[in-house]
């Protein structure tokens, strides 16, 4: 059945890909097949928002560029790892407490070329914003902390989130982008530079700080990521994989209906969720043992949500940092806004019970898990 068929369509205008370049738009249609007939107008609708924010980027690109090129980073950043849904967006918001650490928020992830200049782009982006992030009921805040993979996708061809964008194509995309399989070496390069131009314009941004970045696409490019920045910490989040699949499923259901250019079958996106995070997890158990000791620690969610300041100051300890008193009570503040959080409750057939147990198996023996409420 036709994923789209089946949990129908909606608005045309959450399209991230309209915050970036018009030219990266026309080699994203061309490389990933096309649009397929029925989502037109959510292609004629990136197309001209593009279109007219380009004399906006140049602008910025001719005012900015050549300052945010000469801006250092001087302290190696924190990288917040774990798949997606392991909870690296609490990890990540409590942490961002911090006025020590810079972050990446919504606009610089939605319009990455236009935030430093632009205000009148900015003011549309937060109109169209909702309250709370569909899939999780987070609240959506436009300086609130964001994954920087969108902006990597507004930047260039080498993001994940092209394949909410073309499905058809995610496990290539998949391979290609956040592992780097079957790459030629100049597109890891190209990469990097453009990832490290859009860090160094947060940092000016920011007045220097060091970068705190959540990005689960993140956990499968370790190798390249010390590449850039050998003394980097990380922070790996990792949850229940039974929680993880039924909560990945339920965000592909949220964000693939808005935002898909393509039609594609729910037991495709079913096995690519199956098998991407087979291939991340072996992929960080292989490069983890690459991070020199004392810049990694992994942390266990259900012991984060238990105990959040306790773990967030096992971090700060583990990897050198100072959990200042003043900054646990902004913690704290943050922590009594969202005490009323309700998670969504997920329940597995037995089918999919017996595969994930088969499939991933490795990592729930691993971690040392079982069927939540078993």
């Amino acid at each position: 059945m036709s994923y789209f068929r089946k949990n129908g369509l909606t608005r045309v205008d959450q399209q991230f890909l309209a915050g970036g370049s018009f030219v990266n738009w026309v080699r994203l249609i061309a490389a990933n097949g096309g649009v397929d007939w029925r989502y037109w107008i959510r292609s004629l609708y990136v197309s001209i928002v593009a279109l007219l924010n380009t004399p906006f980027r140049a602008y910025e690109h001719a005012r900015f560029g050549a300052r945010i090129t000469a801006t250092p980073i001087r302290e190696a950043p924190i990288f917040i790892l774990g798949h997606w849904r392991s909870g690296t967006t609490h990890v990540m918001r409590l942490m961002a407490r911090d006025p020590a650490f810079a972050i990446v928020t919504f606009v610089h992830t939605m319009i990455p070329g236009l935030y430093l200049s632009s205000p009148l782009f900015r003011k549309l982006l937060v109109s169209s914003l909702p309250k709370v992030r569909p899939m999780d009921n987070v609240t959506v805040a436009p300086d609130a902390a964001e994954e920087e993979e969108y902006a990597l996708g507004n930047l260039s061809p080498y993001s994940f989130y092209h394949a909410l964008s073309f499905p058809k194509k995610m496990r290539e995309i998949f391979d290609r982008y956040v592992l780097f399989e079957g790459v030629e070496r100049k597109v890891i390069e190209q990469w990097k530079a453009i990832y490290l131009h859009f860090l160094k314009k947060v940092t000016f941004s920011s007045g220097g700080k060091r970068l705190l970045l959540k990005n689960p696409a993140n956990t499968g490019r370790i190798p390249t990521l010390l590449e850039m920045f050998p003394d980097a910490k990380f922070v790996y989040v990792y949850r229940n994989p039974y929680v993880v699949y039924s909560s990945t499923m339920h965000w592909l259901d949220k964000e693939l209906v808005p935002t898909a250019l393509q039609d594609v079958d729910e037991e495709t996106v079913r096995e690519n969720a199956l098998r991407n995070y087979e291939k991340l997890m072996l992929r960080y158990e292989t490069d983890k043992t690459l991070i020199p000791e004392g810049n990694l620690i992994e942390v266990r969610f259900e012991d984060f949500e238990a105990d959040p300041l306790g773990e967030v100051a096992r971090v700060y300890q583990a990897l050198g940092f100072v959990l200042a008193p003043e900054v646990q009570v902004q913690m704290q503040h943050y922590l009594s806004t969202v005490n009323g959080y309700q998670k969504n409750v997920y329940h597995l057939d037995r089918r999919t019970q017996r595969e994930l147990a088969r499939r991933w198996g490795f990592m729930i023996r691993r971690w040392h898990y079982d069927l939540p409420n078993a």
